[in-house]
């Protein structure tokens, strides 16, 4: 399915929710915040460990979505979005000699569409004294849901590999030929030989605080996690490709290391060392670790407006225009006896 489709459906889901229980508010609005991503690259001074311990905050990135929100009764909500998440990471933001030593980097532009629901878990109705005029109330709620994403990881050729692997002959094109600012798409060049798939889904969770003024305009700040059901947001994941089913540009962006790199990282024996960086036929060098899917979330503000619905029978008898202007009496109809044109009684 994808995105266009998705968002079809979303927008359908919430009109017919609109007819059904129109007596409930719902709101649009916006969201904007940062973007994370915890996977095979980056990390710290140990092997990939998940929540905050692996992240990286200086590859913060941005995120922003459009969204509609239903909500059907004082607990439970169901949340639509539509957005972007920017991730990005590289191995020389870490301490870990082997995640340096590979140094591999990535970015990703995530485009995603989501359905969350919202249960509030404690609320109060005004958290302003009654002597201010306006009413502020607030929330605090948990998110489960289930989106659809698609993505493409990128990343840039680094000259230093270039220029290793062409002094060693495993290249044949001359280093000062590549373009080292172009950002390649990752997933043409099968860096692992694989040619896996562009779109996935994944299992959004988190919390959220909300606070309503004048049950009019709702901001809303929500940290939420997406577990995703693919390892190839950074394009790592197993082994290093055959180098012969490859292109030059593949077999640099496939092993980014070289020697210059690991002479830094006080290894005694840099020459046996790289060569669990590269491609080997006699074992299997891993590139990254297949055991757990890669993740990334996002850190939002929302802003939003309440839209309020009002039925057809409760517009015909509780609308202001209709208090305002109070009972007349129908028209052909006998007046009751002692009812003159100012609608007074003469007694």
């Amino acid at each position: 399915m994808s995105i266009h489709k998705l968002f079809f459906v979303l927008a359908a889901l919430f009109i017919g929710c609109t007819s059904l229980h129109g007596q409930y508010r719902w709101d649009v609005g916006i969201a904007a915040g940062t973007g994370h991503y915890l996977g095979d690259i980056g990390g710290e001074e140990l092997t990939r460990r998940d929540l905050i311990f692996d992240l990286h905050v200086d590859q913060t990135k941005f995120s922003s979505h459009l969204f509609a929100r239903y909500r059907f009764n004082n607990i439970i909500s169901v949340k639509g979005s539509f957005g972007t998440v920017f991730t990005e990471d590289t191995d020389e933001a870490t301490i870990n000699k082997d995640r340096v030593a590979r140094n591999a980097h990535f970015r990703n532009r995530i485009y995603e569409g989501s359905v969350r629901v919202q249960g509030i878990v404690w609320a109060r109705p005004n958290m302003l004294p009654y002597q201010f005029r306006r009413n502020v109330s607030g929330e605090l709620y948990g998110i489960a849901g289930l989106s659809y994403f698609r993505h493409n990881p990128q990343a840039r050729i680094t000259q230093e590999a270039a220029e290793y692997q062409y002094s060693a002959g495993l290249i044949n094109t001359n280093p000062t030929e590549f373009d080292y600012n172009l950002w390649y798409d990752l997933r043409d060049y099968q860096t692992e030989g694989t040619a896996y798939a562009k779109s996935s889904v994944a299992i959004p969770m988190g919390v959220g605080a909300a606070f309503t003024l004048n049950k009019n305009w709702r901001l809303s700040l929500e940290m939420v996690w997406s577990l995703t059901f693919t390892d190839y947001i950074d394009d790592v994941s197993t082994t290093y490709a055959d180098p012969e089913t490859l292109d030059d540009i593949g077999r640099v962006l496939s092993s980014p290391t070289h020697l210059e790199l690991i002479n830094t990282l006080d290894i005694s024996d840099p020459e046996s060392y790289i060569q669990n960086h590269q491609y080997s036929e006699s074992f299997n060098s891993p590139r990254g670790n297949p055991g757990r899917n890669d993740t990334y979330g996002t850190l939002q503000i929302s802003v939003s407006k309440i839209i309020k619905y009002q039925s057809s029978f409760s517009r015909r008898n509780y609308s202001k225009k209709r208090k305002k202007n109070g009972w007349k009496a129908p028209r052909g109809t006998n007046k009751p006896r002692g009812y003159n044109k100012r609608g007074r009684a003469r007694f």
